[in-house]
């Protein structure tokens, strides 16, 4: 039969849209299952409210790999502000247990190991954690942490976070320091921010 009969123009046409829809039903499936995937948070800068200060927590996030990720949180003192007040300042890394899609987002439980910082008046350098440091104003010490953490993707590959945590940090040399406190420091806080 020619390639130019009817018959066999229409049974190409038939077999390159078919091919065509093939293709576009493949690209929606990646599509759909690309967003039953979380988002992959790189970092993160959050504001909120903690326990552990009188002033606003500003936590900063980094994650190197998805189930893996390091923060520091505090009121940013020595920076932001100059004023001595008590502080007590975290430094964790968290590890991702699961990953929940809802309407929303997506909400992410984690579990965090670190240390604390407490300190009564200015930052010194260093972390002090066998003694109250030269002032006898700061030490430091284990914590640990448990969190909820959410991702709500917006737009360009930047998602909205928001996380709830409480955690506690043990400071053997608090009841030391020249105004004493206690070595068990239990802490909640809730940060919002913007990562990507």
């Amino acid at each position: 039969m020619p390639l130019t009969s009817p018959c066999v123009r229409l049974s190409f046409a038939v077999a390159l849209l078919g091919g065509a829809s093939a293709q576009a039903e493949e690209v929606a499936a990646t599509a759909e299952s690309a967003r039953d995937v979380a988002p992959r948070n790189y970092g993160n800068l959050r504001i909120g409210a903690s326990t552990s200060s009188s002033r606003p927590t500003l936590c900063l996030e980094l994650s190197p790999i998805e189930l893996l990720s390091v923060e520091a949180c505090g009121n940013g003192s020595g920076f932001l502000h100059h004023e001595e007040e008590p502080e007590l300042a975290h430094f964790r890394a968290h590890f991702m247990l699961a990953s929940w899609k809802t309407p929303l987002g997506w909400l992410q439980p984690r579990l965090g190991a670190g240390f604390a910082e407490l300190q009564l008046g200015a930052d010194g350098s260093g972390f002090h954690f066998d003694g109250t440091g030269p002032s006898g104003l700061e030490t430091a010490g284990p914590e640990v942490v448990a969190s909820l953490r959410a991702l709500l993707p917006v737009s360009a590959g930047f998602e909205l976070v928001g996380e709830l945590g409480f955690g506690a940090a043990y400071l053997h040399h608090a009841p030391r320091l020249l105004q004493p406190q206690s070595a068990f420091q239990p802490t909640a806080s809730f940060t919002l921010g913007i990562g990507f």
